[in-house]
C-alpha cells in the first residue's frame, strides 16, 4: 500500500479542468497544473483530464466508466463572458460535466477554481457536489486527499484557503499536454506573483488570491519559461498575474533573469498604467516583451475614482508615451457605464481615448457585478441589485445617471471606421481564432496596429 506524504494511504484522484472556453483563444489550464503537482507530491495518484484538449465529455465518459477515482476535482474558470454585448453563460457545460462525474463514479467531487472561488455557496449547492475548495488548492487539496485516504472525510464541506500566509510556491507547472494550446494560438501560461493589494471596485483577484503579494523566485520563472519553449513548443509566453509590473519592483528581476538566460520567446502580460519608466520598458523589452495589456479601466479622472483605481488619466496618458516612444505594442481595456458615469464623463472619456494614439482600445459597455467586491456594494446601494443576490447569471452595473442605450450608441459613434477601436469585442475575437487556425500566435491583437501603420 502506498503512503502519502501527509500519512494516510493514497488514493485515486482525478483534476478536470472544465473550461470550455475558446475565444478569443483556450488558455492552458495553469491551476489545475500545480494542483496535479500538489497531489503527486503528497503521494497521491492523480491523472489531469482537461475537457477542451482531451476529447470533451465523451472521452471524459470513457475515462470514468475504465477507471476507478476515490477524488474528482472540477476546476471552473469562468462563469461567463463578462461582456453585455454577448453575455454568454458558461453554467450549462460545467453542470453538463458535473452530472457525467456523478454517474460514472462514486468518488467524492471537489469543486475549485477562480470562478467557483467568486460563488462558492451558490455553485456548490447548483452542482450538488461534496466538497469545494475556495482560493488556492495546492494545500487544502492534498489534505482533504489525506482525510478521505485516512477514512475520516469532513463533515464541513467548504474550505477556504489562507493566500496572504506564508510564501507561495508552485507545486508543478510544468504543462503535461500542452500540444492542444500549442495548436491553437501557440500560448502557455506562466504566473511569476499571486495576489493584488489594490482595491478596484470590479476586481475579485484580491479575494482568490489575497492582497498580499507572493513572489516565485525570478531565475525560477525565467527557467520554466525557457522549459516551455524548447521542451513543450510554446511559440508565445502570457504571463497571467493579476497585474506583471508591481510596487516593488519585482517584475524588473524577473526580465533581468530572462535576459541572463538569454530567452527568445516573445511574451505579453497585464499592466497597471502608472509608475512605469522608459529604462523598465526597455528592460523588458530586451527580455521579449512583445505586447502589454493595459488595465486602464475607465477614461476619465471622475469614472477611475468610481471604480476605485486610485491614479489620473494623466498617469495613462505618461505611461502610453512612453510605451509607444519603445515602440511596443500596446491595447487599452476600457469599461464604460461604471460609477460617476454621465453623458458630461462619457464625452469626456472619448475625447481622452483619442490620445491614446497607436494603441488598440477595447471597449465594454457596462462592469459584470460580483460578489465580494465594491461594485456589488455600490450596485447595492444604487438599487440595480439586492444585497442577497448570488449572480450566477451576470448582471451588469450601469450607472442610473445614465442609459445603456446612450453609452452603446456613444461608444459606436466614437469607434466608426476605426479598425484599432474595438467595439463589441466578441466580433473581433472570432477574427482571433481564424487568425490562429492560419498560424499565427500571440494574443493578436497587435496585429491591427501593424495593418493600420501600412
Amino acid at each position: 500500500m502506498v503512503t502519502s506524504v501527509m500519512g494516510g494511504s493514497a488514493i485515486n484522484c482525478l483534476i478536470v479542468s472544465a473550461n470550455q472556453v475558446v475565444t478569443p483563444y483556450p488558455v492552458y489550464p495553469l491551476g489545475a497544473a500545480c494542483l496535479v503537482g500538489a497531489l503527486r507530491k503528497n503521494g497521491h495518484r492523480v491523472e489531469h483530464f482537461d475537457i477542451l484538449a482531451d476529447g470533451g465529455l465523451n472521452a471524459l465518459s470513457q475515462l470514468l466508466s475504465g477507471t476507478s477515482y476515490d477524488l474528482v476535482g472540477v476546476s471552473i474558470r469562468n462563469l461567463d463572458s463578462v461582456d453585455s454585448a454577448a453575455p454568454n453563460e458558461y453554467l450549462t457545460e460545467i453542470v453538463e460535466t458535473v452530472r457525467c462525474i456523478r454517474r460514472l463514479t462514486d468518488g467524492r467531487i471537489v469543486l475549485g477554481g477562480p470562478a467557483f472561488s467568486i460563488i462558492p455557496e451558490g455553485l456548490l449547492e447548483l452542482l450538488q457536489a461534496d466538497y469545494g475548495v475556495v482560493g488556492e488548492g495546492e494545500t487544502l487539496l492534498p489534505w482533504l486527499a489525506g482525510e478521505i485516504a485516512a477514512g475520516r472525510p469532513p463533515a464541513e464541506k467548504l474550505f477556504y484557503s489562507k493566500p496572504d500566509k506564508g510564501l507561495w510556491q508552485p507545486s508543478d507547472l510544468t504543462p503535461s499536454t500542452a500540444k492542444y494550446y500549442i495548436e491553437h494560438g501557440g500560448m502557455l501560461n506562466v504566473q511569476t506573483k499571486r495576489g493584488c493589494p489594490y482595491t478596484c471596485s470590479y476586481c475579485s483577484y484580491p479575494t482568490i488570491e489575497g492582497k498580499k503579494i507572493r513572489y516565485r523566485d525570478p531565475d525560477e520563472v525565467a527557467e520554466e519559461v525557457i522549459h516551455l519553449g524548447t521542451h513543450s513548443g510554446a511559440k508565445y509566453i502570457f504571463f497571467a498575474d493579476s497585474f506583471f509590473n508591481d510596487p516593488d519592483g519585482r517584475f524588473l528581476e524577473v526580465a533581468e533573469a530572462l535576459i541572463r538566460r538569454e530567452n527568445t520567446l516573445p511574451w505579453c502580460a497585464f499592466f497597471r498604467p502608472q509608475n512605469l519608466q522608459a529604462s523598465d520598458l526597455k528592460l523588458m523589452k530586451r527580455a521579449g516583451l512583445a505586447a502589454m495589456e493595459l488595465g486602464t479601466d475607465a477614461a476619465c479622472d471622475r469614472t477611475l475614482a468610481g471604480i476605485g483605481k486610485n491614479f489620473l488619466f494623466e498617469d495613462v496618458l505618461t505611461v502610453h508615451r512612453r510605451i509607444i516612444q519603445e515602440e511596443i505594442a500596446c491595447a487599452h481595456f476600457i469599461m464604460f457605464g461604471g460609477p460617476e458615469e454621465n453623458s458630461d464623463t462619457l464625452k469626456e472619456g472619448f475625447k481622452n481615448i483619442e490620445k491614446l494614439n497607436n494603441s488598440v482600445v477595447f471597449a465594454f459597455a457596462g462592469i459584470r457585478i460580483l460578489p465580494g467586491t465594491g461594485i456589488f456594494d455600490r450596485a447595492v446601494l444604487d438599487g440595480i441589485i439586492a444585497a442577497d443576490s448570488v449572480l450566477l447569471s451576470p448582471v451588469f452595473y450601469v450607472s442610473p445617471t445614465i442609459s445603456m442605450d446612450e453609452i452603446v450608441t456613444g461608444i459606436k459613434h466614437s469607434f466608426a471606421d476605426r479598425i484599432d477601436r474595438i467595439y463589441p469585442c466578441h466580433e473581433f475575437e472570432d477574427r482571433i481564432t481564424m487568425l490562429h487556425k492560419m498560424g499565427h500566435v500571440g494574443p493578436l491583437w497587435d496585429l491591427v496596429l501593424k495593418k493600420r501603420r501600412r
